[in-house]
């Protein structure tokens, strides 16, 4: 079954489907929100009451994270250590694949970084643990970007060319009517790609594809631990393949409000790694070249083309589709401007694109709604991960800082003179206490995660990471509000029409 587009016709039943489905997280959301408000205005014990139990259900959660996270740190050291390119020798020919004959294609859509962002990248691929004669690059530029961002890749490809199998170099058309979306310049990239390794004879089924950022650099055992699982799982051509992505490019650089929301990015996804049963590929990632074909390559009316390829693929394989985690990382830039304000305002959109992913959510359902050769339990329980997670995502934060104080705001004199409103901020510090030791187990392996220190920085530059995690209070609402807002853009029908391009930027 295909991956549903969205609805063009605004008088058929499937539009008016896909709009209340839609509907649905914003409406949560907002109805979370000012029910929050109403109810403690009008019935402050039962505000009271339900905070509370919000505030167990978010320590219980808080704990279960904790345990993940430090579960995924460990895998992480492991498989750092490994050398992946010898396990790939060790295993000799599975299913007419091995190591002599597995190629890797990156596509590497860009729009007018710089060089300094865009060489780095290359470089790490350059660097890896794999032979270069079996890596193919597909660099990809935008013609709305000018002459000089498309002559940047032709610059990496004179003095990088010769190391690698290939390296091809496109300009994606600048075509009226067609989204201003990273998937379309990816899909461009890929297909020219396609065409090169059937001039080559190099075949379809033993070529992994990965979908890069621009800003992307590799663990040097990143390309080994993929072909190893590729070459060793069965269901080979009904995975994908996902690293742990980190900001760490540019993170000594990144002003302290950034380096938190930049780790908690980190810490969630090392989590979400030691749960595959939930897990759904994010920003770069790697699949087999076969099931990117199968499902029309990556969709392109959607923004999170990175989610949506996942559920193109479960969807057509009916549910026979799963992520398998890579515990190595792939590092990315921290969000990162000129001055201040504009660095806080670009990591807003940042954060307001990745939460956009709920878009996701009502082609999924409509999907499910359809495909009953998966099963009916399984579409219930990721219909509600992915609702759940939405939902979380947008009110958590808000809920506990600021909206569980409402009911001694406003709930009046005589509910104030209770013992309840004097046990509140009582249980509610003590929960949040007793919460506080994930947020102390976040700052210890933090440290352990961020690059060396460059030189330009003296030993007091560790004192602003550690004491950065005061600024927590602060940070969680730009967690928040940008999914609020992603959300409530479904809910009103105002969609984004084209990809929000981070700045990048690099300081000396």
């Amino acid at each position: 079954m295909k991956y549903p587009d969205f609805p063009q016709n605004k008088d058929s039943k499937e539009y008016k489907l896909h709009r209340r489905i839609e509907m649905i997280p914003g409406i949560l959301t907002w109805g979370t929100l000012l029910g929050s408000v109403f109810l403690s205005f009008v019935w402050p014990v039962a505000a009271v009451i339900l905070i509370i139990f919000y505030d167990i259900f978010w320590l219980i959660k808080v704990f279960v994270i904790t345990v993940h996270s430090v579960i995924a740190f460990s895998r992480l050291g492991k498989a750092k250590k490994e050398n992946w390119l010898k396990k790939c020798e060790n295993l000799g020919t599975k299913d007419g694949l091995n190591l002599k004959n597995v190629y890797h294609l990156i596509i590497i859509p860009y729009y007018n970084e710089g060089l300094e962002i865009l060489e780095p990248g290359i470089k790490s691929i350059v660097d890896s643990n794999y032979p270069n004669d079996r890596i193919i690059i597909s660099m990809s530029s935008e013609e709305r970007a000018g002459k000089q961002a498309n002559q940047k890749q032709e610059i990496l490809k004179q003095k990088y060319g010769s190391e690698f199998k290939a390296f091809l170099t496109s300009v994606h058309p600048d075509i009226k009517g067609r989204m201003k979306v990273k998937s379309n310049n990816a899909n461009w990239g890929a297909k020219r790609a396609v065409k090169y390794l059937k001039k080559e004879n190099i075949d379809f089924d033993k070529v992994i594809v990965s979908n890069f950022d621009c800003d992307s650099c590799i663990h040097r055992e990143y390309l080994g631990a993929a072909s190893y699982h590729f070459i060793k799982t069965k269901k080979r051509y009904k995975s994908s393949y996902q690293p742990l992505p980190v900001y760490n490019n540019n993170i000594w650089d990144a002003i302290a409000l950034v380096r938190i929301i930049a780790l908690g990015c980190s810490f969630w996804h090392m989590i979400e790694s030691t749960r595959p049963e939930r897990l759904v590929t994010f920003s770069s990632h790697s699949m087999s070249l076969r099931a990117l074909m199968e499902v029309g390559f990556w969709q392109e009316d959607v923004i999170s083309d990175d989610s949506a390829i996942f559920w193109q693929c479960y969807i057509y394989y009916n549910g026979d589709y799963r992520v398998q985690p890579l515990y190595l990382p792939v590092s990315m830039d921290a969000t990162l401007s000129n001055c201040f304000l504009k660095t806080i305002v670009n990591q807003y959109k940042q954060k307001r694109r990745w939460a956009y992913g709920v878009e996701n959510f009502p082609r999924v359902v409509r999907a499910f709604l359809k495909n009953s050769k998966i099963p009916f339990t399984e579409r219930l329980r990721l219909s509600f991960i992915m609702l759940e997670g939405h939902y979380s995502w947008a009110t958590s934060s808000l809920i506990i800082l600021l909206l569980g104080w409402l009911p001694l705001i406003i709930g009046g004199n005589e509910f104030n003179e209770t013992v309840l409103s004097h046990s509140l901020p009582v249980i509610t510090k003590n929960l949040l206490t007793v919460g506080m030791i994930g947020l102390i187990v976040s700052m210890f392996l933090s440290f352990f995660m961020l690059p060396p220190k460059p030189k330009k920085y003296g030993k007091l530059k560790y004192l602003s990471i550690f004491f950065q995690w005061l600024l927590i209070p602060l940070v969680a609402p730009l967690f928040g509000i940008p999914a609020i807002e992603s959300q409530t853009r479904l809910m009103l029908g105002k969609y984004f029409k084209s990809f929000w391009v981070s700045e990048k930027m690099r300081k000396e």
